[in-house]
């Protein structure tokens, strides 16, 4: 009769396993979530920088382009009446930020502060951001094809 607690043990052996599994897995897309969009914000920089915008510009465009993995909006404080339609409205805003201040009278999250962005020399970028438990890269390039169409044909 010293069988009677072990269907409770497996069963519970069984739950802890899946649910490690289930946390695992989770994680795992977190991370691959914000390795893309990183990589997403990298080519977004790296695009900025290809037709010339300067190193604010570039940063403005990255961290539009992870707003998904931001965590929460700091400003404007509370939820919207008007809901993803202002949201656009608010990113257009923010791109057309002549500085730093009213950029952020404009729209802030909460882990844009921690986004690294370094524009390169105009054909690469790169983008970096520090979580709870995991620090994430994005790279990418873009090939500079200026050159293409923007010839001196002698005018």
């Amino acid at each position: 009769m010293a069988r009677h607690g072990q269907a409770m043990l497996e069963a519970l052996l069984a739950v802890c396993l899946v649910t490690s599994a289930f946390l695992a897995l989770f994680t795992l897309s977190q991370m691959l979530t914000g390795k893309i969009l990183l990589q997403h914000a990298a080519m977004r920089a790296a695009r900025a920088r290809a037709v010339g915008f300067n190193d604010f510009m570039c940063r403005k465009s990255a961290r539009v382009a992870v707003i998904p993995i931001s965590g929460r909006r700091l400003w404007p404080v509370g939820d919207d009446e008007f809901g993803w339609a202002e949201e656009d409205a608010r990113v257009r805003d923010y791109l057309c930020a002549p500085d730093g201040a009213r950029a952020r009278a404009i729209l802030e999250y909460e882990k844009w502060g921690a986004l690294g962005v370094k524009p390169g020399d105009g054909t690469k970028a790169t983008t970096s951001m520090k979580t709870d438990w995991f620090d994430l890269v994005g790279e990418a390039g873009i090939e500079p094809h200026a050159t293409l169409y923007m010839r001196n044909f002698g005018l």
